[in-house]
């Protein structure tokens, strides 16, 4: 199942997912903590989504300062992660990028 999701921040987006249990802390040596999608979850990082300007820079499609990532889940989720994820409506009617 995908999810397409929009936060303040990535610093929030990441709590967010954390909490949910979709991304996971890892120690990689040094004291330094990474974060990392679950088992069975894809995470493609969008950020921010800049404005479309056409030839002329008249803007066609503005954009949105907020940052914007994608989930797969190719595992069940729960309730209570599904309801976690900071998904939003109306979904965009053409999306800024999907997974294929």
């Amino acid at each position: 199942m995908d999810f397409m999701l929009r936060s303040t921040t990535e610093d929030a987006m990441d709590a967010v997912l954390e909490t949910a249990g979709v991304l996971l802390e890892q120690n990689i040596g040094g004291g330094e903590i990474i974060l990392i999608p679950a088992y069975g979850i894809t995470l493609d990082r969008i950020g921010p989504i800049p404005a479309l300007v056409d030839e002329e820079g008249v803007i066609v499609r503005p954009g949105d300062s907020r940052y914007h990532a994608n989930i797969r889940a190719t595992i069940e989720l729960t309730e209570e992660q599904v309801a976690a994820l900071p998904t939003f409506t109306p979904e965009p009617s053409v999306p800024y990028r999907v997974f294929i």
